[in-house]
């Protein structure tokens, strides 16, 4: 199952703005600061499966320690939410800021061996709204 609708144009968080920059089984991201010229990091999103997978979230070293990560990724779940009931990660297995950068995000660690032998991170998502139809409750 692919996403209900196609991931936005652009998602947008109080400081950051993701510009959609690549389509296919794998979404780009360019992240910049709202208000500001230029990118700051970029974001990859593989919706090919089930459930989509955030390849990667970059920020330029020189922008970080100010929230770009944070703001990006909080934007980011926010659009996938609204499309999907749970989304996937991983940090690799040299990246122990990444694990917990994650983990800060609200992913909890999955069982398994993920890519490069990195740890696998999920988190549930208020996932795409439905309707009610005849004959539910409620």
């Amino acid at each position: 199952m692919s996403a209900a609708q196609p991931l936005p144009q652009r998602i947008t968080g109080d400081r950051v703005s993701l510009r959609r920059v690549e389509d296919g089984d794998v979404v780009r991201y360019e992240v910049r600061r709202r208000g500001r010229r230029g990118a700051v990091g970029e974001v990859a999103v593989d919706v090919s499966g089930d459930l989509p997978f955030i390849e990667r979230l970059c920020i330029d070293e020189e922008a970080r320690g100010y929230g770009a990560g944070s703001e990006t990724a909080t934007a980011l779940l926010r659009a996938l939410g609204r499309r999907y009931p749970a989304v996937r990660t991983w940090a690799p297995p040299d990246r122990g800021l990444a694990v917990y950068f994650w983990v800060r995000m609200g992913f909890r660690p999955v069982a398994g061996e993920g890519p490069d032998g990195g740890l696998w991170f999920e988190q549930a998502l208020e996932g795409p709204r439905r309707r009610r139809g005849a004959g539910q409750k409620g």
